[in-house]
């Protein structure tokens, strides 16, 4: 059936990516997390090991840095939202809002607190210990220029995430209040219409913070970032409305059935991105092109090639159920989705790891000592450093995922023991959220 998720036999899902009783998993979101936080992984360590510095390679791993927290803020526009739109579609009952509020809170909080503890401890990240400490804690450190680097720094997007999930249940009541659209697909021009006004008001922002008319904060939160959130919700409409919106299941029958094609392109895009952002330096690539003046084309012109990158890349794993085809070949790779399982814990806790790896004392930072080893590797400065961290942050982040997240996740449904209900069908989750509970990321 277009529009339904690749079908899966080997079980119930883990609890970290098992969604919503009653909703349907799309198991290859699993790998398309691991390439978002590989690919933030490689960008911070080519920071610490200087492969920036190289003319195209640099620009190159500046753009998957840029890349990585959208399409994690993708990813959970599509999997929170998915839930919502589909009980519309159905004039069904939306979901339990204190359920949805439950999910979230044991999906993201215990391991970002514990990291977070243990971070401040040692290597003694900074911030979380100060009078500041309840910003960390609250995710309203991206609020405040004082605080938005410190702490765990890739955790702007988290605060990002928190934002989002406050606000769905809102606008989910707010849509089903005002009962807008009709005839037998009404529902979904008005969905459509109602993210692309946010889309625009958020390209708004983005615009304006790159014309320094407002600050790169407001630009850098959920204000300027929902342009991605929206284009994963607008996913989630058009996959709902794929199995009955003839238009609409054209559309997708034809991206469904060839895949390739959409990697192909976004691939395209990606390289033209890379040409057109090919002097921009920062932690982030959207970020810093934000903070200096630009011409207004070339900030549009950017964020409609980061969109084709990420639906093209999110698609394969949406429409279609042809498991041969090379893209679904390579997100059901085993280890892939492995990584994407924990990499929750890989993202919160890479960053520092790399830099404590890399260099011997970064103040700003943390207060430890490192071990300097991006001076002392005579060559092969940043794969080498890649292989250290990615391997150091898998194993934390598997005794998280063991230890910590599942312990938590098996309680996001309240069944007898404490054991989340068997499924009908399998879904996922965010980046930072891998689990659909109905989501990430950076």
């Amino acid at each position: 059936m277009i529009g339904a998720p690749v079908a899966r036999t080997d079980g119930a899902p883990s609890p970290a990516v098992a969604p919503p009783p009653g909703n349907p998993r799309f198991p290859l979101f699993d790998g398309l997390r691991a390439i978002a936080v590989l690919a933030v992984v490689a960008f911070h360590v080519a920071i610490l090991g200087g492969a920036l510095e190289r003319p195209v390679a640099g620009d190159a791993l500046v753009q998957l840095g840029a890349l990585g927290p959208i399409v994690f803020f993708a990813i959970s526009g599509f999997l929170l939202y998915r839930p919502w739109v589909a009980a519309r579609a159905a004039r069904a009952p939306a979901p339990a809002a204190a359920r949805y509020a439950r999910r979230r809170a044991l999906r993201i909080l215990p391991a970002y607190w514990v990291a977070l503890t243990l971070l401040a401890v040692f290597p003694g990240i900074a911030g979380v210990f100060s009078d500041d400490w309840w910003r960390y804690y609250l995710f309203l450190q991206a609020y405040d220029p004082a605080t938005l680097g410190r702490g765990i720094p890739v955790a702007w997007t988290l605060c990002v995430e928190v934002a989002f999930y406050v606000a769905l249940p809102f606008w989910g009541l707010l849509l089903a209040r005002l009962r807008i659209g009709h005839g037998p697909d009404g529902w979904l021009r008005a969905e459509l219409a109602a993210l692309a006004a946010i889309a625009v008001a958020a390209v708004t922002i983005q615009v304006a913070a790159s014309r320094q008319e407002v600050s790169a904060v407001l630009a850098q939160s959920i204000a300027g970032q929902a342009v991605w959130l929206a284009l994963g919700m607008a996913l989630a409409v058009v996959s709902v409305a794929a199995a009955d919106q003839r238009r609409i299941a054209g559309i997708t029958r034809a991206i469904g059935a060839h895949p390739g094609w959409c990697w192909v392109v976004a691939l395209a895009a990606f390289a033209a991105l890379g040409a057109l952002h090919s002097e921009v330096d920062g932690l982030f690539a959207l970020v810093a092109a934000l903070r200096e003046p630009q011409p207004l084309a070339e900030t549009l012109a950017g964020i409609a090639l980061t969109g084709v990158v990420v639906a093209l890349l999110l698609a394969p794993a949406i429409f279609g159920a042809d498991a041969g085809a090379l893209p679904r070949r390579v997100l059901a790779i085993a280890p892939l989705a492995w990584l994407g399982l924990v990499s929750y814990g890989v993202y919160l806790w890479h960053l520092t790891i790399a830099s404590w790896l890399a260099r011997p004392s970064m103040p700003a930072q943390f207060e430890a000592s490192g071990l300097d080893l991006a001076d002392r590797i005579p060559f092969a400065v940043t794969p080498i450093l890649f292989v250290l961290t990615l391997g150091a942050a898998c194993a934390v982040a598997a005794l998280s995922y063991r230890w910590i997240e599942l312990p938590a996740l098996r309680r996001k449904e309240t069944g007898a023991a404490g054991h989340t209900p068997p499924s009908s069908e399998p879904h996922a989750g965010s980046p930072v959220n891998p689990s659909e509970d109905g989501a990430s990321q950076p």
